[in-house]
């Protein structure tokens, strides 16, 4: 078994402080819900993208260490590490925002995943070497196939929908939703406790 886990948004939590920080900025008014997804909805509703992609570098670069990490994240890459089962950490993410001041986002996220514990060997025992952040959805899912992972691990239906996707990859959507009908022999579970039971629980 080999694992592989997306960053954003699957590992990470922003629902919170993408909008704190838009109400700070006065982009959205402060009665929005504490979503992303809201957020970023509303923003576009306005015809304002420009102003929602440099939030989003804003949000990944200099604010990311307010995060917090999705309950049990941390205790599945533990589980994978004292089990001696490859994991990592296979990200979409570009080193600099498209929009606004150029924020290493890489190196914000290697951050984050230090402050959390993740490379702490009393925690989760991730090191530097099983972290990944491919510039394009295709070089992420090139990582996926030249790492061996067996499982894939994403909020994004985006990724298992691209035809280079590797069939032989147990899909893992985390969301809280039904996957599209488009997408073939995924796994729907909509916290951390439901992955590690399923995961731990299926042969290698």
């Amino acid at each position: 078994m080999v694992i592989g886990v997306d960053f954003d948004n699957t590992i990470v939590c922003y629902d919170e402080l993408f909008q704190r920080i838009a109400v700070e900025r006065g982009l959205v008014p402060a009665g929005l819900p504490a979503r992303k997804a809201d957020v970023r909805d509303c923003l576009r509703g306005r015809g304002q993208e420009a102003a929602w992609t440099e939030l989003q570098g804003y949000v990944y670069g200099p604010r990311m260490v307010e995060a917090p990490a999705f309950p049990g994240a941390i205790e599945f890459f533990a589980r994978a590490f004292r089990a001696g089962i490859p994991a990592y950490v296979i990200s979409h993410k570009t080193r600099n925002p498209v929009i606004g001041p150029a924020h290493d986002l890489h190196q914000a996220a290697r951050d984050w995943l230090a402050a959390q514990g993740f490379f702490d060997p009393a925690k989760a025992g991730l090191s530097q070497d099983q972290v990944f952040f491919g510039a394009t959805r295709a070089e992420k899912i090139g990582l996926i196939s030249e790492l061996g992972c067996t499982h894939f691990i994403d909020d994004l239906e985006e990724t298992f929908l691209e035809g280079s996707f590797p069939r032989s990859v147990r899909k893992i959507l985390f969301a809280q939703r039904a996957p599209s009908p488009a997408i073939s022999d995924v796994q729907v579970m909509s916290d951390w406790r439901q992955i590690q039971e399923y995961v731990f629980a299926v042969p290698n």
